[in-house]
């Protein structure tokens, strides 16, 4: 990994642990899907959905506010959904939907291991 990309990845990591964020990852695409709906049903209102000419067939992104709280969704094809959001929120949701909860950031599967 060339370094520029080395330091933004590592700016990334140390922003997400320092707001306490956590992820759900692997969120099969139906109960995505289910879980998406859900969130919009209890109140929490869209600030953004990708639009773009692959939108929802490689790759979907929707931002989720509600109550100064904000939850990042995401879904590709490879690896399906994801959230992330506070962690004690996040947890709740795994909770409720008996998912995984992780503290790292969603793309950090991907970065070389030592």
């Amino acid at each position: 990994m060339n370094p520029l990309a080395r330091l933004l990845r590592s700016g990334a990591k140390l922003r997400f642990k320092a707001l306490g964020l956590a992820t759900i990852k692997d969120i099969p695409t139906e109960q995505f899907d289910t879980l998406l709906k859900s969130l919009n049903r209890a109140g929490w209102q869209k600030t953004y959905v990708y639009d773009g000419f692959d939108a929802w067939i490689d790759y979907g992104q929707v931002k989720f506010k509600k109550d100064g709280a904000r939850l990042n969704c995401e879904w590709d094809n490879w690896t399906e959904g994801s959230i992330e959001g506070p962690a004690g929120l996040i947890r709740e949701i795994g909770e409720r939907y008996n998912l995984t909860v992780t503290d790292e950031w969603r793309w950090s599967d991907y970065d070389p291991k030592p």
